[in-house]
C-alpha cells in the first residue's frame, strides 16, 4: 500500500480537534442515558409495537436524547474531517465515562469506588497511549487499492460473525461475536466518514459524486444493525464493552493501514499497548459497574436499542 508522506502537526489545530472529539462524547454519553430513560417508560407490551418510536417521539428526553446523538455525530464529523483516526476515535470511549455519572444522578445511586477505579483506568489509559503515540492532523491519501482491500476485510469480517453467530447455542458468545462486528463496521464507517468530510474540501457536489458517502450510509446501516443484534442476543456486560473498544481499535488499525502516524521509538509500543490495556481493563470492569449495567433492563427489550458507548454514524 502506498501513501503520501504524513505530516504530523500540532498546536490550535491539533487541540480544536481533541476538543471536538471530547465533546463528541460528552454529546454521545448524555445522549445514551436519555434515550435509555424514555425506552425504560414503555411497557413490555409498548415495545414490541410498530409504534413505539411514534410512542417515543411524544417524550422530550427521547428527542432530546437523538438530537444530542446527532450533535455528537456532526463533533465527530468535525473532528475526522482534520484529524486522524488513530487520535478521534479513541477519544470517543469516554462516552462510557460520562455516562457514569449521568446514571448513577438519574438511578438515585451513588457511584462506587471501583467504579470510578474503572473510570480512571479507562482516562489513565487514554493519556498515557495519546500522549505516547503522538498522533497528528496530517490527511494520508489513500490509494484505492487500500480501499479494496480494507472493504473486502471488513465484509469478509462482518460475514464471518454472522455465520458463526447463527452456529452457537450461546447466547453470550452470540453477543460477543455479533459485538465485534459491530465495532468493526463502526470503525469501517468512522474512516469513511473522515473521507466524506475531507471530499466537501472540493465542494458538494464531488461529495454526491463519490462513492464514499454512500459506502458509509451502507456501513452505518450493517454496524446498526448488529448492535442490535447483539444486545438482543446477550448480556450487556459483555456485548457493550466489546463493542465500545473493539470499534477504536478498529479504528486505529485501519488509520495505521492508512499510513497515519504514531510514535514508533524506543519503548513507545510498549507503552502504547500498555495505555490501550488499561482503556480495555477498564471499559469492561465499568460495564460490570451498577449504573452501567442497570441499563440492560429495557435495552435488550427495544427495537432501537440506545446504550452508551461510541458511534460512528447515524
Amino acid at each position: 500500500m502506498a501513501v503520501a508522506p504524513f505530516h504530523h502537526h500540532i498546536g490550535g489545530g491539533l487541540v480544536t480537534i481533541v476538543l471536538l472529539g471530547l465533546a463528541s462524547a460528552v454529546a454521545y454519553g448524555i445522549a445514551a442515558v436519555l434515550q435509555h430513560d424514555a425506552t425504560t417508560k414503555e411497557t413490555p407490551d409498548d415495545v414490541i409495537r410498530l409504534g413505539l418510536v411514534a410512542s417515543l417521539a411524544r417524550q422530550p428526553l427521547w428527542l432530546v436524547g437523538n438530537g444530542l446523538d446527532g450533535v455528537g455525530y456532526v463533533l465527530q464529523f468535525m473532528a475526522l474531517r482534520r484529524g486522524s483516526l488513530v487520535l478521534v476515535e479513541p477519544l470517543l470511549v469516554l462516552s462510557l465515562v460520562v455516562a457514569l455519572p449521568i446514571a448513577a444522578w438519574r438511578e438515585h445511586q451513588r457511584i462506587s469506588l471501583p467504579a470510578l477505579a474503572s473510570a480512571g483506568a479507562v482516562a489513565a489509559g487514554l493519556g498515557l497511549f495519546l500522549g505516547v503515540a503522538r498522533p497528528g492532523i496530517g490527511l494520508p491519501r489513500v490509494t484505492a487499492e487500500a480501499w479494496i482491500i480494507l472493504s473486502a476485510v471488513v465484509a469478509a469480517v462482518c460475514t464471518a460473525v454472522v455465520v458463526l453467530r447463527n452456529r452457537t447455542t450461546s447466547q453470550n458468545r452470540a453477543a460477543v461475536l455479533l459485538a465485534i462486528g459491530s465495532g468493526v463496521a463502526f470503525g469501517y464507517a468512522a474512516a469513511l466518514t473522515a473521507a466524506t468530510g475531507r471530499l466537501l474540501n472540493r465542494g458538494l457536489l464531488h461529495v454526491l459524486t463519490s462513492w464514499e458517502p454512500y459506502a458509509l450510509l451502507v456501513a452505518g446501516a450493517v454496524a446498526l444493525i448488529l448492535t442490535q443484534g447483539a444486545f438482543h442476543a446477550g448480556a450487556l456486560r459483555l456485548s457493550l464493552p466489546t463493542l465500545t473498544v473493539a470499534q477504536p481499535l478498529v479504528a486505529i488499525a485501519i488509520g495505521l493501514w492508512f499510513g497515519e502516524h504514531i510514535n514508533t521509538q524506543g519503548l513507545a509500543p510498549l507503552f502504547e499497548i500498555l495505555g490501550l490495556g488499561l482503556v480495555i481493563a477498564g471499559v469492561f470492569a465499568l460495564a460490570q459497574t451498577p449504573a452501567i449495567a442497570g441499563l440492560e433492563d429495557g435495552t435488550r427489550d427495544t427495537t432501537s436499542p440506545h446504550t452508551p458507548g461510541p458511534r460512528s454514524a447515524s
